[in-house]
């Protein structure tokens, strides 16, 4: 049950217990009236808290209606039974944990918190910590947009010292639907939020790093087309890697057996 609705209800029966006992004996009983109402203006003002503590606990599963957008990830269509269903769970959990803001945007799409999160429930799904710290921000564009820090239109940024990622909305969501056709923004931003988080792991996978022309033989993306459609001079190609394992991991077996095992091993299901 959930743990906020449950403490209100017995401390709404506390409070109307408290009531019928003042009423029918004609001596007031505040402690049963005062107190539960202190009480509940409490787990009012912590209910967030409340709730978090809860779902990590005993996370609930997506919404039948809305987990079939995760089939367009392939590490999802992949897993068994059960792994599906923990990934729907960190999913939940990531939405829950990510404030979403809109600029001229009024209300995020529901879609988009899915592929959000699950974006970053991707990245980190065999790794012992799945969050990812403080990034817990999402900056939502109609357009193409500058920032101080990329005085130029992009649709793709990752800002650590507000622990926000920025994207354009309708270009992120083409990555995620079509992530062979377009270089999945979510995963590359997640991707170097986590690199980011870690540095011994960025170490580690800069080594192994694709460059411009490798890339474009294992996924067709060119260096031009990548940096027009991001709209930045300057691309973390180790995310860009670590994006590709993901969504063309057949081609990267063929291509870069070598590379592909390395980042299996940091990457894939540990035995």
């Amino acid at each position: 049950m959930n743990p906020v609705r449950a403490a209100y209800l017995s401390f709404g029966c506390l409070i109307a217990l408290g009531l019928i006992l003042t009423w029918t004996t004609g001596e007031t009983h505040s402690a049963l009236i005062i107190l539960p109402m202190i009480a509940a203006a409490g787990v009012y003002t912590l209910s967030p808290q409340i709730m978090w503590w809860h779902w990590k606990r005993h996370p609930p599963d997506l919404p039948t209606d809305l987990a079939p957008l995760l089939d367009r990830f392939d590490l999802y269509r992949r897993l068994d039974l059960a792994g599906k269903r923990e990934f729907r769970r960190r999913t939940f959990l990531l939405r829950e944990a990510t404030h979403f803001h809109g600029q001229a945007i009024e209300e995020i799409p529901p879609d988009i918190k899915i592929m959000a999160a699950a974006s970053a429930a991707t990245v980190g799904f065999h790794r012992p910590e799945f969050l990812l710290g403080d990034f817990e921000t999402i900056v939502l564009y109609r357009h193409y947009f500058p920032t101080p820090d990329h005085d130029v239109l992009h649709c793709s940024e990752l800002h650590e010292p507000d622990g926000a990622i920025i994207w354009t909305l309708n270009v992120f969501l083409r990555s995620c639907i079509e992530p062979r056709k377009y270089l999945h923004l979510g995963l590359y931003e997640y991707g170097r939020a986590m690199l980011l988080l870690e540095p011994e792991f960025r170490a580690a996978l800069d080594g192994l790093a694709l460059d411009y022309p490798q890339i474009e033989k294992l996924s067709s993306f060119g260096e031009t087309a990548l940096k027009e459609y991001i709209g930045l001079e300057e691309l973390d190609l180790t995310a860009i890697t670590l994006v590709l394992y993901f969504t063309h991991t057949e081609e990267m077996k063929v291509l870069q057996p070598e590379l592909f095992a390395s980042m299996n091993e940091r990457l894939g299901p540990k035995a």
